[in-house]
């Protein structure tokens, strides 16, 4: 991947969206500038020391501005209105973050899907922009989690996905209609909440859901309820009669139905997925569901199946601009450390895809991007300590392959 001059093109990308952004100072512009392509040029952890020993700021210019409000959304909002395609979903996942210490805001036991167990530690619900033609996501903002405690009086973990949704559905909805999350969201209460908003939900649901077929045929005559059930789904041996085949491979087998479900209380439309061994037999069965009846339902898969995409997020982020690192001790500064390390993934995106059409899949490596930016910041150090013009036309083909130094596909 040769990209070059990522360094013009990120502080580019950043100053135009600061210009398009309100009640923002110049002071705060200039930092937010100089922070996001900064993250991205150091190598090895990223905290407030290292900060001051590659940045231009003293440790505690970086501590100070940490702490002051930033809207992560609005900015990343803007950035992706001009950086994405036109098929767009909003992703939904919560993040575990080790932490230790004892008076971290909002350190407790959370479930770690890496270690498949619950651990102590910080843990983030974010929100991301997933471009389906593109086949990657975007961060549009994050929120930490508090570890519940006997003093909340009864709520839960729902609770707190469920206010977050509350506070930012409005902002959502303008990006995208559609909300894909995962099984542990297909519940009553999230789902209507996702609803009231006048946004489509998709996930999935449990093996063992609890779902009636609808009655289709001729209701009885006379007095009393019409007849709405026409018996419980067997979602072991579903009724092949009833639904309709939508594709089918030798590896797959997708069908759709729309049933009611119980728990969730509304009918909803349900895609099968059966995946099929060298005998044609079935080895196992996922089962998608979207709230909007009239969705394509190879669309319902296709949207589930690009949820993903925000995992490689979670993983460029902590392995690449720091995620994991923060040193700071007050929640704002937390939210403020969790927001730009994963806003600096979108701006490494958006470099490596520079002249590249909207609608079109490429594969992007975080770390070029992350290898060209670090030899450019070494770059002008050494020509500033030795007085070399960098704009000398002898010197144009040296630096352009001193910038490509290291990268996986230079």
């Amino acid at each position: 991947m040769i990209i070059q001059n990522a360094f013009i093109k990120g502080n580019c990308l950043i100053g135009a969206i600061l210009l398009k952004m309100s009640g923002i100072g110049v002071v705060q512009k200039r930092f937010i500038c100089h922070l996001l392509i900064l993250i991205m040029c150091i190598r090895g952890k990223i905290n407030f020391l290292q900060l001051e020993r590659y940045g231009s700021y003293s440790e505690r210019s970086y501590r100070s501005n940490f702490s002051k409000q930033f809207d992560w959304l609005e900015f990343n909002t803007i950035f992706v209105k001009n950086q994405c395609s036109d098929e767009l979903i909003i992703g939904f996942d919560p993040s575990f973050i080790s932490k230790s210490g004892k008076c971290t805001p909002g350190l407790g036991y959370f479930y770690s899907g890496c270690s498949s167990r619950y651990e102590k530690g910080l843990e983030i619900g974010c929100y991301s922009l997933i471009d389906v033609k593109q086949n990657t996501a975007y961060h549009l903002y994050a929120a930490q989690s508090k570890a519940p405690t006997r003093t909340d009086e009864g709520r839960t973990m729902m609770d707190q996905y469920i206010d977050q949704f509350k506070s930012l559905g409005e902002k959502l909805k303008t990006i995208s209609t559609v909300l894909v999350a995962d099984a542990y969201f297909s519940k009553y209460e999230y789902a209507q909440v996702v609803i009231n908003q006048g946004m489509e939900l998709i996930s999935r649901l449990r093996s063992d859901a609890n779902l009636r077929y609808l009655h289709n045929g001729p209701q009885k005559s006379g007095r009393g309820r019409k007849k709405k059930f026409a018996g419980k789904v067997n979602t072991k041996k579903i009724d092949k009669r009833r639904v309709r085949h939508i594709y089918e491979d030798e590896q797959t087998r997708i069908f759709s139905l729309i049933v009611n479900s119980v728990n969730l209380k509304m009918n909803i439309l349900l895609v099968c997925v059966e995946n099929l061994d060298q005998q044609g037999n079935v080895k196992n069965m996922q089962m998608y569901f979207s709230t909007n009846l009239e969705r394509d339902p190879i669309q319902v898969v296709e949207y589930y199946k690009a949820r993903f995409q925000m995992e490689f997020n979670f993983r460029d982020a902590k392995q690449f601009t720091g995620l994991t690192n923060c040193q700071a001790r007050a929640k704002e500064r937390l939210d403020f450390h969790f927001n730009a390390t994963l806003t600096a993934i979108n701006i490494g995106k958006s470099v490596a895809r520079k002249g590249i059409a909207k609608d079109i899949s490429i594969p992007i490596s975080i770390r070029d991007v992350k290898t060209e930016l670090s030899n450019h910041l070494l770059l002008n150090f050494i020509f500033s300590k030795f007085g070399i013009d960098p704009d000398l036309q002898k010197n144009k083909s040296c630096i352009k392959e001193i910038l490509d130094f290291g990268k996986i596909a230079a």
